[in-house]
């Protein structure tokens, strides 16, 4: 049987999902590591974070207690150390490569020949470093990208970032970020009668409502979208923002006067479900969003989509059949694209059905199945060179 080690920051509701599936179905003697169990740069909290933890992962900076006086990052790569001379894998499945414990996984390798695949979200259009950095980034980029096995894309953008620094074709694998969409349509539609209560309430049966769902940090642009909606002449449209964070006061001073802006604090999952439920279109304004799951769980729930062409999951999710792609960051564009859609039940219809269409082979099936082949291929190649070197010797044995 196949030992394999998979390596991740923290445990989510979207990768954990779908690491326990690979744990259930790939036939391997899978050992799933995270460096913590949650870090403040995640949108959930530290509560919740303790729920995704159920399977017998191991969560490195917790294995030796005396250690954590050196920080959570030396002391998950110590842990990790341990962990691979008592597992012993065959192959690592590495997200991430420039924290501590990532580097560790990726020297150890190196130094012992076990094959890795290399994954996370970066994208090509989030790539910004320049200078001195940007040519430390490329030299390292272009080691991991001749060393790997494997290179676990997650999309088009994924894919040309990875390309920029050497990855070739045979190495790569598409490994679709996903969300639960069969858990979110059905938790949206269960909600339905509820969202529609609330619209009757607020007099909202005639409106199409927009939603912001994530963090009210600066690089979001949720002060464009608030600004947009003021400057939209549609009166049928109306502005939800779930979510907390920095900017919060800021942006409810700005749409301060409007009774079309509504602010609804932070949510659980199953909440953004009944959001999802009362919403038409959701608008992800953000410059540099390197995937994006919140475009997958609203157009799981049937919603229209506005993101930049920018955002990692608008170059692959989202076209003129279910939504608008934006091609600026002003305000004008935004508020464009919000008359447009407002009050265009029929249109929108259209649109909606086809998000739910798209969203359907982004799924944790579609990844599970790629990160099994992308592991798998490993062992064809070791097969193929043990082939190629012992066929010389056989000719000779015959002559």
């Amino acid at each position: 049987m196949k030992k394999v080690l998979l390596l991740s920051n923290v445990p989510s509701p979207y990768l954990t999902p779908l690491f326990n599936k690979l744990g259930l179905e790939a036939g391997w003697d899978l050992l799933t590591c995270y460096v913590s169990r949650w870090s403040s740069n995640v949108g959930w909290s530290e509560v919740q974070a303790r729920n995704f933890v159920v399977n017998g992962e191991v969560v490195l900076d917790e294995q030796v207690s005396w250690l954590k006086a050196l920080g959570s990052q030396w002391t998950a790569a110590l842990a990790l150390l341990q962990m691979l001379w008592q597992h012993r894998p065959d192959y690592l499945v590495i997200y991430g490569y420039t924290r501590v414990p990532q580097l560790t996984a990726l020297f150890w390798c190196f130094i012992t020949q076990r094959p890795f695949a290399i994954g996370g979200d970066a994208t090509y259009y989030a790539d910004n470093a320049s200078g001195i950095r940007k040519f430390l980034k490329a030299y390292w980029l272009g080691w991991i990208a001749r060393q790997a096995a494997a290179v676990l894309v997650v999309g088009k953008a994924s894919r040309k970032f990875w390309e920029a620094y050497g990855a070739r074709v045979e190495q790569i694998f598409e490994t679709p970020f996903a969300v639960d969409n069969d858990w979110f349509a059905a938790e949206s539609q269960q909600q339905s009668a509820k969202a529609a209560a609330f619209r009757r309430q607020h007099g909202w049966e005639d409106k199409t409502v927009f939603l912001y769902a994530g963090r009210l940090i600066k690089r979001k642009n949720v002060d464009l979208l608030v600004s947009a909606l003021r400057k939209a002449k549609q009166q049928q449209a109306v502005l939800l923002v779930v979510g907390d964070g920095e900017e919060r006061e800021a942006l409810e001073a700005n749409a301060s006067g409007d009774p079309r802006i509504k602010f609804m604090g932070s949510a659980s999952q199953q909440e953004l479900a009944f959001y999802y439920a009362l919403a038409d279109v959701l608008v992800l304004p953000a410059r540099t969003e390197p995937w994006g799951l919140v475009i997958n769980e609203a157009m799981a729930c049937g919603l229209a989509v506005i993101a930049h062409w920018q955002c990692g999951a608008a170059v692959d999710l989202v076209a003129a059949d279910n939504g608008i792609v934006l091609r600026s960051f002003t305000v004008e564009e935004l508020a464009v694209a919000i008359n447009t859609l407002a009050g265009e039940r029929e249109k929108l219809a259209l649109l909606q059905q086809q998000s739910s269409l798209k969203i359907a082979r982004w799924s944790f099936e579609h990844a599970a199945a790629a990160i099994r082949r992308a592991v798998e291929s490993a062992g064809r190649a070791e097969k193929l060179r043990a082939k190629v070197v012992a066929t010389p010797h056989d000719w000779e044995n015959t002559q």
